[in-house]
């Protein structure tokens, strides 16, 4: 006899994009999700015309300083930065007091090692100097900010005020305004003093075409809240909104006013761990159907997200994977958005007044703003200190010449 406890089948979960339109709206403050988001990945390469290249490529395998940072914060990284070029200069100057044959073998052994270094520091330094240029111009912390609020706080009149104030701006770009305005449309959409209409107009008087203004419109026509299934803003029942209110805008624990938003495919992977997701939502199929009582929660789920899948919600996933180790997640879906990706195809087939999939010029086209200083929190580097850094790996690299 064999009294070996079965263990759970894999378990496939397919997602819908329209159920968390919020995800790919917002700015993102982890290193892989921030160059999609800024500059754009394509099959883990990226144009970057400031390298000598033209391109990088951003592979966890075959770069070891990205597989360190691609989920870290960006003050994380631009610290990791400046100590790999600490740890670089100090790898050069010791090249310097070469004084016997030994000393002499052992350089050019290092050699390829120190030319490795020096070009991976370079090829991140270039991304992130190109990336602190564009959040400065951009102003993304006040308008990130402003977009965690819209994503997690429930408080209209200060959300109405705070999106008015950003759209009457004119330093703020319009790509960002139409992300203001439509995270505070999805959010408000049920609120009968809502200022969805009135936004719209001051989207198009702050210079939005019309048929970036209509994107407004198609958003909520396939995305709105008749579309999604679940409680994207906790606020549909009482008790939700109670304990939203409760454990605070907070409530995962992230003091990073940049960072507080967690993606719904969380929330979901969560309840499933503890075999509590609705089926009403997501019904079950296969041999395993039947009383959710008499099942175990599964030890292999694969996710697919119809509609595309964002880098900000592979980090979590992989944050999950770690903290679970009992329990592998692994995830696909039919794209990975950026901002741009997604309003295009909100665009493409987002109700009767979405404009052509060619009108809209999507959101990594950048225009040089008025100065506005990042709060230390999360500050970038500064032009003084890339320029810095810069010059401090050219230097490397002509000794390593």
């Amino acid at each position: 006899f064999s009294f070996r406890r079965a263990a759970p089948p894999p378990l496939l979960l397919i997602i819908d994009r329209k159920d968390d339109p919020v995800t790919p709206l917002l700015n993102k403050w982890f290193y892989q999700a921030m160059v999609h988001e800024l500059i754009g990945i394509d099959n883990n390469r990226v144009a970057l015309p400031e390298h000598e290249d033209g391109q990088v490529v951003l592979s966890p395998e075959q770069d070891p300083m990205f597989a360190k940072n691609m989920f870290a914060n960006w003050g994380d990284v631009t610290e990791d930065i400046k100590e790999s070029m600490k740890v670089l200069q100090q790898k050069t100057n010791s090249s310097k007091q070469i004084g016997s044959i030994s000393e002499m073998q052992a350089f050019v052994e290092n050699y390829p090692q120190y030319k490795s270094m020096s070009a991976n520091v370079t090829k991140h330094l270039t991304i992130v100097e190109k990336m602190t240029k564009i959040i400065e111009q951009e102003h993304l912390y006040e308008v990130s900010e402003a977009e965690q609020d819209l994503a997690c706080v429930e408080e209209h009149s200060v959300a109405a005020e705070t999106v008015e104030g950003l759209l009457r701006k004119p330093s703020v770009s319009v790509e960002n305004k139409l992300r203001l305005v439509l995270l505070y449309a999805l959010r408000y959409e049920t609120t009968t003093s809502n200022k969805t209409e009135r936004f719209k107009e001051l989207l198009g008087n702050a210079g939005a075409s019309p048929e970036q203004v209509s994107i407004v419109g198609a958003m909520l026509a396939r995305y709105g809240a008749s579309k999604r299934s679940g409680d994207l803003f906790s606020n549909k029942t009482l008790w939700a909104a109670a304990k939203k209110a409760a454990t605070g805008a907070f409530k995962t624990g992230e003091q990073n006013v940049y960072t507080r938003h967690r993606p719904h495919l969380v929330s979901n992977l969560e309840s499933l761990n503890k075999g509590l997701l609705s089926e009403s939502v997501y019904p079950v199929m296969g041999s395993d159907a039947g009383p959710a009582t008499k099942r175990k929660p599964p030890t292999e789920i694969i996710v697919f997200m119809v509609g595309g899948v964002t880098y900000e919600e592979a980090r979590h996933v992989a944050e999950m994977n770690v903290s679970n180790p009992g329990v592998r997640i692994i995830l696909g879906g039919t794209c990975m958005h950026n901002c741009t990706s997604f309003l295009e195809e909100v665009a493409r087939g987002g109700g009767d007044d979405a404009p052509s999939p060619s009108s809209y010029s999507g959101a990594s086209s950048y225009s040089p703003a008025m100065g506005f200083t990042p709060p230390s929190s999360i500050k970038a580097l500064t032009s003084t200190a890339t320029s810095t850094l810069t010059a401090g790996v050219s230097a490397i690299n002509s000794k390593l010449q």
